[in-house]
């Protein structure tokens, strides 16, 4: 459960923003980039709790081992884009792209941001 409440704390909260925003503006506006971003955002929170959950269990055990969790990362990216592929007139790919690198650039920012942290 730490493990659920320190992901929520760091990045869900604002997949969670992204994701209604994107759904108001898939609503309102009905293009398929929109329909992508939503399934790429679902996907990016996947993404980026294996990531948090596999660098957690990293930090915590002492056998050395840090796994990465590629295949898992590889599944989700995959079945995002087989929904791509059944659905291509209402989502857009590129949409799917863009939710999917939230992960990473929040990854990023939370990086940099704990690194300015550390300098004051």
């Amino acid at each position: 459960m730490k493990i659920l409440k320190g992901y929520f704390k760091n990045f869900l909260k604002y997949l969670i923003i992204l994701l209604v925003i994107s759904i108001i503006a898939y609503i309102f506006t009905s293009l398929p980039f929109f329909a992508g971003l939503c399934i790429g955002i679902i996907g990016s929170m996947l993404l980026s709790y294996n990531w948090y959950y596999n660098l957690r269990t990293a930090q915590l055990s002492d056998d050395g081992k840090v796994k990465t969790g590629t295949l898992t990362r590889m599944l989700i990216v995959t079945a995002a884009c087989l929904i791509w592929v059944r659905f291509p007139e209402t989502i857009n790919i590129i949409g799917i792209l863009v939710g999917l690198l939230l992960t990473y650039a929040l990854i990023f920012w939370r990086a940099a941001s704990e690194l300015f942290k550390r300098k004051r």
